[in-house]
């Protein structure tokens, strides 16, 4: 073979292999939410209204990309999963519905609702991770959260959950948080019902 036809067949073997480069696609981006609490079946006594205020994140956990954490130390995001919201907002927006269907409550408003209110739930998302280690993984959920009342504060306290996990997929973590945060959830009922809220009724008729 001449050197002419060597150099002829060296570039348009570089042709093909770029032209095989350029037609390699990037994973796609992928995005989640959370799954929602059910509502509760029957109809339970009513403790009062409840206001819940915006939650805020750890620094931890700023950014919208799922998180693994590898040890005690270690965050990692994953870079293809991502919330489809603020996860802030969307856990603030599970635990306003959740509590309203609980049907434990006169009403249960936002941050944003107008209207008197027994009671106020604020806080901090501590962990919102899955979590790895040798013995496997967990959907690991912490949050810090007060309650006050008209002139007191009622509680301040924080409320875990760990779910095993049987995967590594992003859909099982996002499933695993989920069940976490509804055991989460649970807890702060549960505490909210210890301290009596809604003891003193009011008129809970939404303002027009």
């Amino acid at each position: 073979m001449t050197a002419g036809l060597l150099r002829a067949a060296v570039a348009a073997a570089l042709l093909l292999l770029l032209g095989a480069c350029g037609s390699v696609q990037a994973p796609p981006e992928r995005f989640f939410r959370l799954a929602l609490p059910a509502p509760a079946g029957g109809e339970l006594p009513k403790m009062g209204v409840l206001r819940v205020l915006d939650l805020q994140l750890g620094n931890s956990l700023s950014g919208d990309a799922l998180l693994v954490a590898d040890g005690a130390y270690r965050l990692q995001p994953r870079p293809l999963d991502h919330w489809i919201a603020p996860l802030d907002r969307l856990v603030t927006d599970a635990l306003v519905l959740g509590l309203a269907r609980t049907r434990a409550f006169t009403l249960v408003q936002g941050a944003g609702d107008a209207g008197p209110a027994d009671v106020e739930l604020g806080g901090r998302v501590l962990d919102f991770q899955e979590v790895r280690c040798q013995d496997g993984a967990t959907a690991c959920v912490a949050l810090e959260v007060w309650g006050r009342g008209a002139d007191r504060l009622l509680f301040r306290d924080e409320f875990r959950a760990a779910v095993p996990l049987h995967g590594t997929d992003p859909e099982v973590a996002v499933a695993g948080l989920s069940l976490a945060l509804a055991q989460v959830l649970d807890q702060l009922i549960g505490r909210l019902r210890a301290e009596g809220v809604g003891a003193r009724s009011v008129d809970a008729t939404p303002p027009k």
